[in-house]
């Protein structure tokens, strides 16, 4: 007991000193220190930083805390029981689930590793890691109103990831790997019980509705502070090329039937924006790019970014992570040529 509230008093004392730091002004004492282009290099890079953080943290908090409440409240036996008998359909559910549960992608990682770890099969919740930051109805809205009332990319959008997140969930059901792929350090932090040392017959105990509650509280903190670190840095980095990568860099691609796919696909990585904003970046560049490179950005980018890379190592083992993104790299990149090359084939879609 006394290292968890040593542990939470340390926690406790970092979020005082980031306080402190917030309120030191750059702009008042960075000009007479630095020349005025670094300035505002510093200045841009902090901007963008600290927009993706207000815009991200509020996901991920949203995320630990449900993940918390299925730690503690909900039974690996209820689960086991609400999946699907066929592993198809469960796929194929896991692909939807984001029309009930609208997450974006910084907050669905630690629900993810918490139904892995209640005996979801990873080929089941990847699929829901993959698709519902995307499919959910906030997603569709927002992207409906940024191509300006048009059903047509959002069409590409929606079918396109939930195609792509079946895919690499059939791929990794036929890998058929029964090896762990939740990293030693998520594995061995569990528990969840507060004081616990993993020793205790759960299933003979059953704590109050207080307790309980307060075992959340506390399993949400230490899930917030795992993720919330990474987020940081993922952010940081995401802030720093960004300032760094000129974007007249992919306009002067934006034709190019494969190149302007691959470029797209990288701005998505680097800019690690919130899916539900992510149609407004992309719809000015809708007349100068293909619509595969623009639904490109639109599918990867809730897939794959900076930020939400650096947090899936944090959850899963080093090779499956890099599994994943070989998978999602290729199966997105194949569909939005598909999308340049054959676009009658998608209107048949986008007509229905």
């Amino acid at each position: 007991m006394e290292t968890n509230v040593n542990s939470h008093l340390s926690k406790l004392l970092s979020l005082s000193l980031l306080l402190l730091a917030s309120t030191l002004n750059p702009a008042a004492w960075l000009p007479s220190v630095l020349p005025g282009a670094q300035t505002d290099f510093l200045q841009e890079m902090t901007a963008i930083f600290l927009s993706i953080i207000i815009e991200a943290f509020p996901l991920v908090l949203i995320g630990v805390i449900v993940s918390s409440f299925i730690h503690i409240f909900i039974s690996d036996k209820l689960i086991h029981r609400l999946l699907p008998r066929s592993s198809m359909i469960g796929i194929a559910c896991g692909s939807l689930l984001g029309i009930f549960f609208p997450l974006c992608e910084c907050g669905i990682i630690p629900i993810v590793r918490r139904l892995i770890q209640k005996g979801v099969p990873a080929y089941i919740a990847v699929p829901f890691m993959l698709a519902a930051p995307v499919i959910n109805p906030l997603v569709g809205f927002s992207t409906y109103l940024a191509f300006n009332s048009s059903y047509d990319m959002l069409v590409y959008r929606f079918v396109g990831t939930f195609v792509s997140a079946n895919l690499i969930g059939i791929l990794l059901y036929t890998g058929g790997t029964k090896s762990a792929v939740l990293t030693s350090y998520t594995e061995g932090h569990s528990c969840g019980h507060s004081g616990c040392g993993c020793s205790h017959e759960h299933s003979q105990h059953h704590p109050g509705l207080l307790i309980r509650l307060r075992d959340m509280l506390y399993h949400t903190c230490d899930e917030f502070f795992d993720m919330g670190r990474f987020l940081l840095i993922g952010s940081f980095l995401a802030a720093v090329i960004q300032v760094t990568v000129p974007r007249t860099l992919l306009l002067s691609v934006g034709q190019e039937p494969i190149v302007s796919i691959l470029g797209m696909m990288g701005f998505a990585f680097v800019i690690s924006v919130c899916s539900q904003a992510d149609a407004f970046i992309a719809a000015p560049f809708a007349a100068s790019f293909t619509p595969g490179a623009i639904a490109s950005f639109l599918i990867y980018g809730p897939m794959l970014d900076i930020k939400n890379v650096i947090m899936m190592f944090t959850a899963f083992k080093v090779y499956y992570v890099i599994k994943l993104i070989l998978l999602i790299t290729t199966i997105v990149f194949l569909l939005s040529l598909l999308i340049n090359y054959l676009p009658h084939l998608w209107e048949v879609f986008a007509l229905a």
